[in-house]
């Protein structure tokens, strides 16, 4: 019934360009799951997965310093006495206010060859980081990070399901960040404020550029959980997207009910 009615929903839309993994319980609903998009700062999630994981191999929180700062998503452009931040703290950045600059010190942090070697080794094939964010350097139309809504599923569940890839503790991390996320108002927008109605809370992690939203996550309550990768582009205005994911998030809830 879920699955009928939101294939409606999509099918009303003024783009075609609409791809979504739900997982709950043992059902999966996907659509054009393995389309390729500009990742925006959905592709965040791995990458931040990618710093706890080195930090928490390393056993340490190193210190980094803050340099060739970007602007966009973020706080850290706009700070002028910031001079050097744990690489915990970093994670926090990039995650709960998708600051470009964080993100960028992380990808420099873990190196992009190693990023590829652990997207790969976690199943995550079709998407990819392939330059800093805010880079207007080279040709921007040929070099671009890229996701598909199937390997931000594969992420999302990297942080919610154990595995043998990540420690419980970075999972933990992770989770709290993306519940203290500041940009939950897209598929998160039909609950208040992110919840707490009847128990039921979203986390998540936001993508968004011209006519294009992002939105990967999961609504919790006591005893359900609802996960959802969503990835939509060449929408007429955000706001348009922004609608649509709200109208996606109202039915998402109705498996609460």
């Amino acid at each position: 019934m879920i699955e009928e009615v939101i294939e409606q929903l999509v099918s009303q839309q003024s783009t075609k360009n609409i791809s979504y993994v739900i997982e709950h319980e043992d059902e999966v609903i996907q659509y054009q799951e393995n389309k390729i998009y500009r990742s925006a700062s959905v592709i965040k999630i791995p990458l931040c997965l990618a710093a706890l994981k080195k930090a928490h191999e390393a056993g340490r929180n190193d210190l980094m310093i803050v340099k060739d700062k970007v602007d966009g998503s973020g706080v850290l452009y706009s700070l002028n006495d910031v001079e050097v931040l744990p690489v915990r703290d970093v994670v926090v950045l990039a995650m709960i206010v998708s600051d470009n600059t964080a993100s960028n010190m992380l990808m420099d942090y873990v190196g992009f060859d190693k990023l590829a070697e652990w997207f790969k080794e976690w199943g995550i094939n079709d998407s990819a980081l392939e330059r800093h964010f805010m880079d207007m350097s080279g040709d921007t139309s040929k070099m671009y990070n890229i996701a598909t809504a199937k390997d931000m599923m594969t992420a999302l569940n990297l942080v919610y399901e154990e595995n043998d890839f990540l420690p419980q503790e970075v999972r933990e991390d992770m989770q709290k960040h993306m519940r203290d996320s500041q940009f939950n108002d897209r598929v998160g927008g039909a609950l208040n404020d992110g919840g707490d109605e009847d128990h039921i809370t979203v986390s998540n992690k936001t993508g968004t550029i011209n006519n294009l939203e992002h939105d990967i996550g999961v609504f919790q309550s006591k005893d359900k959980t609802v996960k959802f990768s969503v990835l939509s582009s060449e929408w007429n205005s955000n706001l348009e997207a922004r609608h649509f994911l709200n109208d996606l998030g109202k039915v998402l809830l109705s498996y609460f009910e």
